[in-house]
């Protein structure tokens, strides 16, 4: 097949249109002999740069995305705008292997990663390739995470490696930017989930509408709008919903104030699902609204793959959290610690409000910080909501990337209220130590932005950081010294 089939490309030098090539990458380093290199500009990095190396490495087919000096002897493309097109060469180099694929997407500001996990769940023995921010999973085998939406040449190469083990359903984080970048354009949707949107992301999408018009591209890209789940007690899932449902009548909604699927918390550690007006008391172990809101819309998808209700209600019970969602660490304290991914201001009510409705809770003290060269108008807004609802505040760092760490320090600031009431410890790790030091008896400290992430970006470096695991250690040293005192 013709690779460049279905995308308009300009034939630059040497082309062979019917030519056998072993391989396609982006990254000049993972080019081999026969294969062919993709350049365009990033963020950080412009891959026409590395033309050399790939050239070297073995690269027989170079596509540009502007002119260049074509001084190997070597077939040149050119074609306009390929982080969009980037998807429809892979495809034709690995025939479309998600054609032949269920693929179900999940979008929301807050909640991805948590839904593609409770979905895994829920369907049982089903074998299930699942992509987000975490891990990429096909099948047993685990990879690294790069994005939470790969790029689309990854996409489809794990698709192909998806059909090759013989898995028929895949389940994606889809992210905004992945919509904007093209990254799914090849990608026609099964189901798809919305979980919710609240700030986040300005730097890129600059205004809240914007980030909304991304988000809902997910659902124009559904071979049928009414495998839609959408959460309506969300402001704009109520949006979408009341656009699609009136020529789509099979979308589920679902919320906790209302909807096809409702949930309820009971108080000994129950909850009520209602869906079709039969209601279901099920047995549940994780705190907080935030994890009801994601078992519904998981539920919903799981009854759109086909799955029965009886069968789904059997398995919410054994759901656990995500890695790094409001993940507990137990080393026989009598305080508690709590990890989350909580980076946005909606996450971190969220989190605080779970903590704080947990039985014979003392006082919360919230860890937090902002990420470096992200959306700095969320920064205050986070502040203040840390300042509303915690007992004590460690404001620290997270990821100061190329920024200025005092401008993002100064952002933060600027949401207290009470200026000088919170500790300020701009060394991470120091701070989960002072938390972990200050802690009286049902204490909850609450460690949030990183999650499951093990390191710590500065510059453009990333450093091996695990709040996880120096959390453990200081709770393990205290009580040392407790012991021995």
């Amino acid at each position: 097949m013709n690779i460049f089939s279905g995308i308009e490309y300009k034939i630059l030098k040497d082309v062979n249109l019917d030519r056998k090539y072993n391989g396609i990458e982006y990254d000049s380093r993972k080019i081999k002999e026969n294969y062919i290199f993709v350049a365009f500009e990033g963020a950080n990095v412009d891959g026409h740069d590395y033309i050399d190396s790939a050239v070297k490495n073995g690269a027989t087919c170079i596509i540009v995305s502007k002119e260049v000096e074509m001084k190997y002897n070597v077939s040149y493309v050119l074609i306009d705008d390929i982080r969009h097109k980037l998807g429809y060469i892979a495809s034709n180099f690995y025939e479309w292997p998600q054609r032949k694929l269920k693929i179900i997407g999940v979008t929301g500001t807050n909640g991805k990663t948590s839904s593609t996990y409770m979905i895994e769940k829920l369907m049982g023995d089903i074998p299930v390739t699942r992509i987000g921010t975490i891990e990429y999973k096909v099948g047993d085998e685990v990879f690294d995470a790069v994005n939470t939406t790969p790029e689309s040449l990854d996409l489809i190469k794990i698709f192909d490696k998806t059909l090759k083990k013989k898995i028929e359903y895949v389940v994606m984080e889809v992210s905004s930017h992945s919509l904007e970048l093209g990254r799914v354009d090849v990608i026609d949707f099964d189901c798809a989930l919305f979980t919710n949107l609240t700030q986040d992301h300005l730097d890129y999408h600059l205004t809240m509408e914007n980030y909304f018009q991304a988000k809902r591209k997910l659902f124009l890209k559904l071979k049928d709008k009414n495998d839609s789940v959408i959460n309506i007690d969300d402001d704009y899932g109520k949006r979408l919903y009341d656009e699609f449902i009136i020529d789509n009548p099979e979308i589920i909604s679902y919320g906790i104030d209302g909807g096809d699927l409702e949930g309820e918390y009971l108080d000994d550690g129950y909850i009520d699902i209602k869906y079709k007006e039969q209601v279901e008391k099920v047995k549940f172990a994780l705190l907080g609204d935030f994890n009801l809101y994601n078992t519904l819309g998981a539920i919903g998808i799981a009854l759109k793959i086909g799955i029965s209700m009886e069968e789904i209600l059997k398995r919410v019970s054994n759901i656990k959290a995500a890695p790094g969602r409001f993940e507990a660490l137990n080393c026989g304290q009598d305080y508690k610690v709590i990890v989350d991914y909580a980076h946005t201001p909606d996450a971190l009510v969220n989190v605080i409000v779970a903590a704080r409705n947990i039985k014979n809770v003392n006082r919360i003290i919230t860890i937090f910080g902002c990420g470096g060269d992200r959306d700095r108008t969320k920064r205050p807004i986070m502040a203040k909501v840390v300042e509303d609802l915690s007992d004590i505040i460690i404001l620290t760092s997270d990821n100061p990337r190329t920024e200025n760490p005092e401008q993002i320090f100064t952002d933060v600031k600027k949401g207290f209220i009470k200026s000088d009431d919170y500790i300020f410890e701009p060394d991470r790790e120091k701070a989960i130590k002072a938390a972990v030091n200050m802690a009286e008896k049902n204490d909850i400290i609450l460690i949030t932005g990183k999650g499951h992430e093990t390191y710590h970006i500065i510059g453009t470096k990333k450093w091996h950081f695990d709040d996880k695991e120096i959390a453990r250690r200081e709770i393990v040293r205290r009580k040392m010294v407790e012991n021995v005192n």
